[in-house]
């Protein structure tokens, strides 16, 4: 499965232009998004509505599961809630929010998630599962996070696995003793 994630247009760029449309129209428009499951689940469901002039018109929904990946390690609702207004976007009626044409429905961050699970065999057969490999957020956070303190990035950051990106990015964040170089000073 060949895709270029560049033709996928991003929730938040899909919403600007959103909001920018409708502050042209005379109707009234309202985004309203409810978590469907229970507060504190490990599965939370999103629906999206758009109302104009307090009638739906377009609807999107979202599930997110705590903890799988490591975006959802901490933010699960609110990726949820992202991904449930990105969806009702696409599926709403009155113009176009799906990006670069309307079968490119799916947002770039769909779409990034099916490129981090899509996997090619050396016989060419594709399969779509779990890629351990550390996510772009993962390494863009070990860039920040190290730039912000002064130190290098490590050189063999890109074959990071999710869970070493993971655990390098709770080291800096929160280092231990033993894991700050200290030199000896000379005495005066």
């Amino acid at each position: 499965m060949a895709f270029d994630l560049d033709s996928y247009e991003p929730v938040q760029s899909r919403f600007a232009r959103f909001i920018e449309w409708a502050s042209t129209r005379e109707e009234f428009f309202a985004v309203v998004s409810e978590m469907l499951s229970a507060p504190g689940a490990d599965i939370c469901v999103f629906k999206t509505s758009i109302l104009m002039d307090g009638v739906t018109i377009a609807t999107g929904h979202a599930e997110e599961v705590r903890g799988q990946g490591n975006v959802n390690r901490f933010s699960h609702v609110e990726n949820g809630e992202t991904s449930s207004l990105g969806r009702c976007l696409s599926n709403f009626p009155l113009h176009n929010f799906c990006g670069s044409s309307v079968d490119k429905r799916p947002s770039r961050e769909e779409m990034s998630k099916v490129q981090r699970m899509t996997t090619t065999s050396d016989a060419g057969v594709t399969t779509t599962q779990p890629s351990d490999k550390a996510t772009d957020k993962q390494l863009n956070m070990i860039r920040a996070v190290s730039k912000s303190m002064g130190i290098a990035v490590p050189s063999d950051m890109g074959s990071f696995s999710k869970k070493q990106a993971s655990a390098y990015i709770d080291q800096l964040k929160n280092p231990q003793p033993n894991d700050v170089d200290v030199s000896e000073e000379e005495p005066f």
